[in-house]
């Protein structure tokens, strides 16, 4: 069986390059979104009388109790180790892609995990919110308007980019028959 025409080396590196490059833009844009709901929350949280470190008996749940808090060190750490893998030699960035890659799926997890309880809690008419806790008097948000959604929908697309740098790679490490 024959095998099917494969790019040359030359556009596969630059088709990798670009990928890499797509992968780090939209890390940021994911890092940039968690942090301003972040920054967000945490404001709602102080005007309600919190304190950094208070962890119950407000209003508001202190925005270092939610999956945002942990999304958003998640998007960090990714952008970090995009970038890191945008400057690293071709011969390591393979390993470190890969591990990106876990990272990714298992935010990608956690990030629409998040999701269906929060889509659950909707449906069942509880008083679900985008930030933790709602407020006395606050409506319900809509799930597809929370936060959480579109911060798994950049994960997935995160994670779809990793899988294709890892499925590139492989192609250019085989040799040309």
């Amino acid at each position: 069986m024959a095998s099917p025409p494969r790019a040359l080396p030359g556009i596969a590196a630059m088709t990798l390059r670009l990928l890499l490059r797509l992968q780090v833009g939209v890390l940021a844009i994911g890092t940039a979104f968690a942090w301003f709901t972040l920054v967000g929350d945490y404001r709602r949280f102080f005007s309600a009388g919190g304190r950094v470190l208070e962890w119950s008996g407000c209003a508001v749940t202190n925005p270092l109790l939610t999956p945002c808090f942990y999304g958003a060190l998640a998007f960090l750490a990714a952008f970090v180790w995009a970038l890191a893998l945008l400057r690293s030699p071709p011969e390591a960035a393979a390993g470190r892609q890969r591990g990106l890659n876990w990272l990714l799926a298992a935010s990608s997890v956690f990030a629409w995990g998040n999701f269906a309880y929060e889509l659950f809690l909707y449906t069942e008419r509880r008083r679900a919110s985008a930030f933790g806790c709602p407020a006395p008097g606050e409506a319900p948000v809509h799930p597809l308007t929370a936060p959480c959604f579109y911060g798994a929908l950049i994960f997935l697309s995160a994670f779809a980019i990793s899988l294709a740098i890892l499925k590139t790679r492989r192609r250019t490490a085989r040799p040309i028959a």
